[in-house]
């Protein structure tokens, strides 16, 4: 099953039952792409992977034991610095896309409440792990650093304000009518299942040749 925006859907709605509300105990960064953050929630520890693999992007809930580098990264250690001992918030999804948000909030150095976004971009080899400064609306650092010369979209980098990716004005298959599917489906032209996948946001090839057999 690829990790669509449909399936990014389900893991939100199952990472809210399970740890928001949790306070982030430790971090870890076993790999260069992905992290793991053991979260205490409803009296049970939990381990949150997240992933900006190219290939394997993802976030899940794991059980696997990760072996870590003798010594944190630079963006494991800034995480340290600005969400341990945090309080998940919120978890929730942008739009039908595969951005999923964790707005926690918990104290800084001088005892002042702060609030942040970690923000993970599930796509593909743009995936990417981004802190941002939730009142700033600055980013912190990401695991993944991109310039103007790679994006000139939207650059990621620390001290950039964070921009959302572009916005692919697709109709969100949870708030589409009965009526909505008959106007923008055309039957006569055929390739329904392409149809579904230029539509409507979040729908993956996979997915869509699903939707026609269960058809018929």
């Amino acid at each position: 099953m690829p990790f669509d925006g449909l399936f990014t859907y389900c893991m939100v709605n199952e990472l809210k039952e399970k740890i928001m509300g949790g306070r982030i105990m430790k971090i870890h960064q076993p790999y260069p792409n992905e992290i793991i953050l053991s979260i205490r929630s409803k009296g049970t520890n939990h381990k949150l992977l997240l992933s900006a693999h190219p290939t394997y992007a993802r976030a899940q809930l794991t059980r696997e034991t990760y072996a870590n580098p003798p010594e944190p990264p630079m963006f494991c250690m800034i995480l340290r610095k600005h969400l341990e001992g945090f309080f998940i918030e919120l978890i929730e999804q942008k739009d039908c896309d595969r951005i999923i948000i964790f707005k926690v909030k918990g104290r800084d150095e001088l005892g002042d409440e702060s609030y942040k976004l970690l923000i993970i971009e599930i796509m593909g080899r743009h995936s990417n792990i981004i802190l941002v400064d939730q009142v700033k609306g600055t980013i912190i650092d990401c695991i993944k650093h991109i310039s103007p010369a790679v994006n000139r979209y939207r650059s990621i980098l620390p001290g950039q304000s964070y921009i959302w990716p572009p916005e692919q004005n697709k109709m969100n298959p949870f708030s589409a009518t009965e009526e909505d599917v008959i106007r923008l489906l055309d039957y006569n032209a055929g390739k329904l299942d392409r149809q579904l996948v230029e539509q409507f946001a979040g729908i993956s090839p996979v997915f869509a040749k699903e939707v026609l057999i269960q058809c018929g």
